[in-house]
């Protein structure tokens, strides 16, 4: 017997700003989490390393991802993965562009984005 599997849509996913122009959902499972994140002009970018591997992807809109030593033009349908460890970073979308809607996957499931997920009613083994 599977035990009770709830629906969820990213419309009423609590978000959080997690800086100036960077708005973002965040849904787990057991070992990934997964982010929705709206990418706004003039956002602040942060440069930055994390242990998770991480998938980008650009569902509307058009960012510059950097990647070590590597820059990509991303428009909608932009995949790029992230090794763990490598810094990385976004520029904002550009005012003309408008707003961009990016989905990140990270694996293994990262703690800091999952205590971002307590409206989940799911059964979790960890």
């Amino acid at each position: 017997m599977t035990n009770h599997v709830p629906q969820y849509n990213w419309d009423t996913i609590p978000e959080r700003e997690l800086r100036s122009g960077v708005v973002q959902k965040v849904f787990r499972g057991d070992d990934v989490l997964i982010g929705q994140t709206t990418l706004h002009p003039g956002m602040t970018t942060a440069p930055h390393s994390h242990p998770y591997e991480q998938i980008f992807m650009i569902l509307k809109g058009r960012v510059t991802l950097h990647v070590g030593d590597q820059s990509f033009d991303c428009p909608a349908g932009t995949v790029v993965r992230i090794p763990p460890n490598v810094i990385h970073w976004a520029d904002g979308p550009r005012e003309e562009d408008g707003p961009a809607l990016n989905m990140d996957v990270w694996t293994p499931l990262r703690p800091d984005y999952a205590e971002h997920t307590t409206y989940q009613t799911d059964s979790f083994s960890r």
